[in-house]
């Protein structure tokens, strides 16, 4: 498999400076590993995000930094990404040099795949595993793990980490009794109604809210009346002394 190439270059602004490096279209970064000194770059951001949408967190990359007239080639992972927390827009880029013979951990993310009888059936499916750490050499590393759930055909039925064909390449770091996707058996009407409270079905609640509703405007309804006849009141008495002061003239 062909790394993925990104082209950098080395960063000579620093601090409050790196907010007009980022308008011109750069994002700040660092390269450092096990064996190697931090060394501030700069990085084009489409370029980035591009390479990023391809390699995530877990395909190796080969950083090209550019320095004058000088290249040197980096095999990276990038290492964690820092986004505005109101926008969302890039911030800063961390690349960690690894090396080509040492295993290395990393976060894989489970993706699901196929469909499930039992979810057919009803069935509500439950991934409480997102990831699943692992440890082998960066070229061994995989960019995904696929989890086919088209085995799934009974109610209360779960898939584990035993369960999942890994590369002999690569060791898995977490137990392998760890759930990854179950099917629950759909909630019965009893249960339902349990948590609904008072033993009431769907239709008795929406019922009760609709009539609760229809109260609570029946009642604005009459303290509007008795305002209005409150109003009609005052408005009839006032006449009746403007009235009787024209007459006493």
């Amino acid at each position: 498999m062909t790394n993925l190439t990104l082209k950098v270059k080395k960063r000579i602004v620093f601090g409050k400076q790196n907010k007009l490096l980022r308008e011109q279209g750069f994002i700040p970064a660092v390269l450092y590993g096990k064996k190697t000194p931090a060394c501030s770059l700069q990085v084009d951001i489409q370029d980035f995000k591009d390479v990023y949408k391809e390699a995530g967190d877990t395909d190796i990359i080969d950083l090209i930094i550019e320095d004058e007239n000088k290249k040197q080639t980096k095999s990276v992972l990038i290492q964690n990404v820092s986004n505005h927390f109101l926008n969302g827009s890039l911030l800063h880029i961390d690349f960690f040099e690894v090396e080509m013979d040492k295993p290395i951990t990393a976060r894989i993310p489970v993706n699901f795949t196929g469909e499930s009888p039992a979810v057919k059936l009803g069935g509500v499916l439950v991934k409480p595993t997102s990831e699943i750490e692992v440890e082998a050499l960066p070229m061994d590393i995989p960019h995904e793990i696929i989890v086919d759930i088209s085995s799934l055909t009974d109610f209360n039925q779960t898939l584990y980490i035993k369960d999942i064909d890994f590369s002999s390449k690569v060791k898995v770091l977490i137990d392998e009794n760890t759930p990854v996707v179950t099917v629950n058996a759909p909630i019965t009407e009893e249960e339902l109604e349990k948590e609904l409270g008072g033993a009431k079905t769907v239709e008795e609640v929406e019922v009760e809210g609709e009539k609760k509703e229809g109260e609570e405007e029946e009642g604005e309804e009459v303290e509007k009346e008795k305002e209005e006849k409150e109003k009609e009141k005052v408005s009839e008495s006032d006449d009746s002394k403007n009235s009787k002061k024209g007459s006493d003239k």
